[in-house]
């Protein structure tokens, strides 16, 4: 069974090497983890393969008919997972969440009581915040600032999540970004400060890396080079812990690279 928390960027490196149509040059990618570099201290999962053989990797029983797959963290404090709804119908009872919660829908849907998120969709719980999800299938990618709260799910005031559409065509240029540098366009996610996460979309048009700090990307659009490593759509990149690292982003000649940043 492979475990991805559990396996070093170098390792993961060199079977991407091996078995990735588009990897840089066995040499590039060995030398690239040699330096004290975000990818050196960080899994790669291709969520394609993932969703294809997710009996590959070791998921446990979360509740029933559910499955989870830590990344990062404990269950007990701030982490980063992979939910897997095993049946047509998954639920997760009510729960709280002091600080936020992130979501992206990797393939499937979930439910709960503001709406209906379809694949590709990026949601934030704001802190303070608590539901009940049912009616759910497939992967997702869970990202919380603190454990969610299943013994206390107190009632809250009515609150609206933060949606992004990901498949939208119009992506890259939907919402308000600033120029960081040259080639470099980023829109910060307007997250409450109070709830201990901030993310933010990347869109990269030139070979200058761009400089992140966080916990996870994940390839949105186009081609990306992450600490010299070429990742395509779908590709994530988790840090190993939840003390966020550094990771230096930027665009492959010829295509343009769109990436969605997350940090504790």
């Amino acid at each position: 069974m492979v475990s991805p928390a559990r396996i070093g960027g170098e390792t993961i490196a060199r079977t991407m090497v091996s078995n990735h149509p588009h990897a840089p040059p066995p040499a590039a990618a060995i030398a690239a983890h040699e330096a004290d570099v975000g990818l050196h201290h960080s899994t790669l999962i291709d969520l394609t393969q993932l969703i294809a053989t997710p009996e590959n990797y070791d998921f446990f029983t979360f509740r029933p008919h559910v499955k989870k797959l830590m990344l990062s963290g404990a269950a007990d404090t701030k982490h980063i997972s992979i939910l897997w709804y095993v049946g047509p119908d998954g639920r997760v009872g009510r729960h709280f969440h002091g600080m936020t919660e992130a979501v992206y829908a990797i393939a499937g849907t979930q439910t709960d009581d503001q709406g209906v998120y379809a694949t590709g969709s990026l949601c934030f719980n704001p802190p303070g915040s608590s539901h009940d999800i049912s009616a759910s299938s497939g992967f997702f990618i869970l990202a919380y600032a603190s454990p969610p709260d299943f013994d206390h799910p107190a009632a809250v005031e009515d609150f609206s999540p933060i949606h992004i559409d990901t498949t939208e065509p119009d992506l890259a240029t939907r919402y308000p970004c600033t120029v960081r540098q040259d080639g470099v366009c980023v829109y910060d996610i307007p997250l409450d400060p109070a709830g201990g996460m901030s993310a933010q979309l990347i869109h990269s048009t030139t070979l200058e890396s761009y400089a992140y700090d966080g916990n996870y990307l994940l390839v949105l659009e186009g081609r990306c080079c992450i600490d010299g490593m070429h990742c395509d759509p779908q590709m994530l990149v988790v840090a190993n812990t939840v003390a966020p690292q550094s990771y230096h982003v930027r665009a492959v000649a010829g295509q343009a690279c769109f990436v969605f940043g997350l940090s504790f």
